[in-house]
């Protein structure tokens, strides 16, 4: 059996995903880009995968080891390994889950998000020009065929380019959190997010690790009543902000999160 998956490889997303298939009788057997291959076993296996170098993954499928190396894949951006394993022991099978480096996970899910926005603008361009083809075609044809054709070859394209947004907006969320854990924002484009504090005895402490995880904050200015504006380059939301920072402000200090686009939807609408 093969299945196609946009999974960041070594990620607990894709290991649940596997361990599900695993439990129905269906064990990896190999992957080849973004195909998952299958094999139907009778025993229960439980999976494990882990970023390695790569002459420690040669070694591991080599040597004798107490998991069987199911499958291999080489990451090019970080120069690694993930190496997936398997058993059917129950005293092993028990073994915890660590997750693997945050760094190296990102650095994988970076290179992921960019294989799947570059095979979208594929698809998107040969979209168009089979479009162009099929709607050629209708304009050449009397039998009304051509016109069924284009029709369900333009639903097909819709749901397929849908389909490769919905991956790469998934991929994005993940992105975002393995940044915040990390703390590494470099490449990342992270919108001006303008924070408003009412009532402050003192400036807000953004060294703090559940602050300083959001992002940037620049202290714009603030008045004698205790009126404090930030500017936070931030990958988080409104409602994100303003729950990260009720734990470390007085809980009688009034939040107002305005997002970088300001006003600007109501300029629209007028």
């Amino acid at each position: 059996m093969m299945r196609y998956r946009f999974l960041i490889k070594g990620s607990a997303q894709e290991l649940a995903w596997l361990n599900r298939e695993a439990s129905r009788g269906w064990l990896l057997s190999a992957i080849k880009g973004n195909w998952y291959h299958f094999k139907k076993v009778d025993q229960t296996y439980r999976l494990f995968s882990e970023y390695v170098p790569t002459e420690v993954a040669t070694a591991m499928t080599e040597g004798q080891q107490l998991f069987q190396v199911l499958a291999t894949v080489q990451v090019q951006k970080p120069d690694i390994q993930v190496v997936y394993t398997g058993t059917d022991e129950p005293a092993l099978m028990k073994t915890p889950i660590t997750p693997g480096d945050p760094q190296m996970r990102l650095q994988v899910a970076l290179n992921l998000r960019d294989k799947a926005l570059n095979t979208i603008n594929v698809m998107i361009f040969v979209g168009v020009v089979g479009l162009g083809v099929a709607a050629y075609a209708m304009v050449n044809d009397d039998s009304g065929n051509s016109a069924l054709a284009f029709f369900l070859y333009l639903l097909f394209m819709i749901w397929a380019v849908l389909r490769f947004v919905k991956v790469a907006k998934n991929l994005q969320t993940q992105i975002v959190k393995l940044r915040r854990d990390t703390l590494d924002y470099d490449g990342a484009w992270m919108p001006t997010m303008h924070v408003f504090l009412t009532s402050m005895l003192t400036d807000l402490d953004t060294e703090t690790p559940t602050l300083a995880s959001l992002g940037r904050w620049h202290l714009v200015g603030h008045s004698d009543k205790g009126e404090y504006w930030y500017d936070l380059q931030t990958l988080a939301s409104e409602a994100e902000i303003a729950q990260s920072l009720k734990p470390c402000i007085p809980k009688t200090v009034q939040i107002n999160v305005v997002s970088w686009l300001g006003l600007a939807p109501l300029g629209w609408f007028i």
